[in-house]
């Protein structure tokens, strides 16, 4: 993604059917909120890390549509720009996607995230919608550095595929 520029990365991310499939959730119902914040609780809880979300990566934006321990103004208003966003890796690969120490690494050290959130590591597993397309990530983070394993990955996949049910009772009619 860093070598993307922000028209390519707005472009990649603002593909029309992407776009077309994440509108057709009601991700403003309180209802799945409260259930998605859930999700994030229990992952938080299972990988034993400070902060786990659920959001829905637009085509400039990340929004965040379950949370759990997320600090600060990220936390209030619910998401960052997309190019901030560590789960747009996640959804521009299409697959999980970790970083072990982001101010350490070259790729992300410049990342403001890293500078304004007590962050330093991420997992992150995609969301894919019935149709292949990737909505956005389920990931966690931790506040010192840390190598994910395959068991944390499935840990993180679970809770997408149950994030994709619950999504699924959340559908608006097309």
């Amino acid at each position: 993604m860093n070598t993307l520029t922000p028209d390519e990365l707005f472009d990649r991310l603002g593909e029309p059917a992407r776009i077309h499939q994440i509108a057709r959730y009601d991700v403003f119902d309180t209802t799945l909120q409260a259930r998605l914040d859930a999700v994030a609780a229990r992952t938080a809880g299972l990988l034993h890390a400070p902060v786990s979300m659920i959001s829905v990566v637009l085509d400039s934006s990340q929004f965040i549509i379950g949370q759990y321990g997320v600090p600060g103004w990220i936390g209030e208003v619910q998401g960052t720009p997309a190019e901030w966003a560590l789960c747009t890796h996640t959804v521009l690969a299409g697959a999980p996607y970790c970083i072990t120490d982001g101010t350490a690494d070259p790729a992300h050290a410049g990342n403001p995230v890293f500078a304004i959130a007590p962050i330093r590591s991420y997992a992150g597993v995609p969301l894919s919608d019935d149709s292949g397309h990737v909505l956005g990530a389920h990931c966690v983070l931790d506040v010192t550095p840390r190598t994910f394993t395959e068991a944390d990955i499935a840990v993180l996949t679970a809770g997408a595929a149950e994030t994709m049910h619950i999504l699924a009772e959340h559908r608006i009619a097309p």
